[in-house]
């Protein structure tokens, strides 16, 4: 009880820090958790070193447990192409299918950030390999807010992976993580064009409506 304790007071004073060091206090409510909603987000990146590559474009979907039931909300979903500051090599158009000239009317990092941040607010950030998508996004949230973004994430791949493991007889035996592909086919989810930010964070949205429908 008293771990228990002495944990939420240590969490609490770490967020009350991190709050204080915000020099943008705008953006305090980034800090104030959002109990039952979600964001599904998915980055496109040049590469995948977040010192030496750039973000392309941005795809998120809101999601929210009501009366029982997970919603998507598609209709107000964000899809921003941005300008990085180093124009991607035309080789890579087949991967993302983003042209020069797409990027170079994208919005700048500064402007993606402003329409991002109040879309996730306090919400848990849920992704596929969601801890990458983050480090790209931290490397420009942290200088842009004094602070790293505070909010939780929820790996899908994971979440499967723990359900799978719990159904396992035997307990010894590692059940491995499977790519989003594969897990959108076990599960019969629709399959839209990949590699578009957007279509990722759909797909993973509902991967991770249909994990907690089925797995609650």
């Amino acid at each position: 009880m008293f771990d228990f304790i002495r944990r939420v007071f240590l969490s609490e004073h770490k967020k009350h820090h991190q709050k204080s060091l915000l020099i943008r206090p705008e953006f305090g409510y980034l800090f104030d958790g959002i109990p039952d909603e979600w964001v599904s987000l998915d980055l496109e990146m040049t590469g995948l070193n977040p010192k030496t590559d750039h973000i392309l474009s941005v795809g998120a979907v809101s999601i929210k447990h009501k009366d029982g039931v997970l919603t998507m909300d598609t209709a107000d979903a964000l899809s921003i192409v941005c300008r990085p500051p180093v124009m991607p090599d035309t080789s890579t158009i087949v991967i993302h299918g983003l042209r020069p000239i797409d990027v170079q009317n994208g919005v700048s990092y500064n402007e993606m950030l402003e329409r991002l941040l109040p879309f996730i607010a306090g919400r848990t950030v849920v992704g596929f390999c969601v801890d990458m998508d983050m480090r790209f996004l931290n490397a420009l949230a942290a200088p842009y807010l004094g602070v790293k973004l505070p909010n939780k994430t929820l790996d899908v791949s994971v979440l499967d992976q723990k359900i799978r493991q719990k159904k396992q007889r035997d307990p010894n035996v590692f059940v491995e993580k499977k790519h989003l592909n594969q897990l959108l086919k076990s599960y019969k989810i629709p399959l839209l064009p990949a590699h578009d930010a957007l279509n990722d964070a759909m797909m993973t949205a509902m991967l991770f409506c249909h994990l907690n429908k089925n797995h609650p």
